[in-house]
């Protein structure tokens, strides 16, 4: 956390995206869909900041900011945005219910702290329609990648049986399901896309023998790999159909492990052999 120290009082703000709440993520992510420059941006950021305050710090904090600082003061004071740019990491959930403006009206859920409860299929499915709304942005495609990610409760979920309170994913329900998510408010959507990069993020670092670094861009190689590359590894791991589904529908954390260590087991037996 931050620290901004007027007179004699200590006021803490969120230093890191973890620490923001769900109101100042999505008040972040409207923001970032404004064509702002970048002083005006960081000068609207720490008014986000400052919600995390009760509300008479909060107002005391901004009436300081506003009639009383100096030059070098609001420099200061704004200077402390400045983190959010050098520590992207984001991998809390703060958006776990979405609330769908539909007949009958909808709640879906979202997956825990950094997709702890995706499965691999899940998650390639989720890559695709990210990597399809970086290249075109189409809001079609982000749309679709919150539809994978976010669905209804199961009818019969219980804590103690179920690690997931989310229906499985069916392939077939992506796309009726985006055309309701399409209704939520635009910043709600930017922030669940902003939420999941930095679980991808955090996922590529996790597994660097899979997710490679082009040596002439120091670039993860996911955004080269396409969705067949993915259907490949899968089918290298399984010797059925049925064993493919139960790859598919392994948890993402068990199977990128268990894909890595393959990889380590290949890659020694190979230098082995030479």
């Amino acid at each position: 956390m931050h620290q901004a120290q007027i007179r004699n009082k200590i006021y803490q703000l969120p230093s890191r995206w973890d620490e923001l709440t769900a109101d100042q993520v999505v008040k972040a992510a409207y923001l970032s869909s404004q064509k702002l420059d970048a002083v005006s941006l960081a000068k609207l950021m720490f008014l986000v900041l400052t919600r995390s305050l009760p509300w008479w710090k909060r107002y005391r904090l901004q009436f300081f900011y506003f009639f009383q600082a100096n030059t070098a003061e609001k420099g200061d004071l704004i200077f402390l945005t400045r983190s959010f740019a050098e520590f992207t990491d984001f991998t809390s959930q703060k958006l776990k219910k979405i609330y769908l403006n539909s007949v009958p009206k909808k709640t879906l859920y979202g997956p825990n702290k950094a997709l702890a409860n995706c499965t691999l299929w899940e998650y390639i499915k989720a890559e695709q329609y990210y990597m399809k709304y970086i290249e075109t942005k189409d809001e079609k495609w982000m749309n679709q990648l919150i539809a994978v990610l976010y669905r209804q409760a199961l009818p019969d979920f219980n804590p103690e049986l179920h690690e997931d309170i989310r229906v499985p994913l069916i392939d077939s329900t992506i796309l009726p399901r985006s055309v309701q998510v399409a209704r939520l408010p635009l910043p709600h959507r930017i922030a669940i896309l902003m939420w999941f990069d930095g679980c991808r993020s955090f996922i590529i670092k996790s597994f660097p023998a899979i997710f490679k670094k082009d040596e002439t861009k120091s670039q993860p190689t996911i955004g080269k790999q396409k969705s067949a590359q993915w259907l490949d590894m899968i089918t290298s791991l399984s010797a059925n159909m049925a064993q493919f589904r139960d790859i598919a529908n392994t948890n993402i954390s068990i199977a990128l492990t268990d894909i890595s260590f393959r990889i380590r087991q290949q890659a020694k037996s190979t230098k082995n052999a030479k």
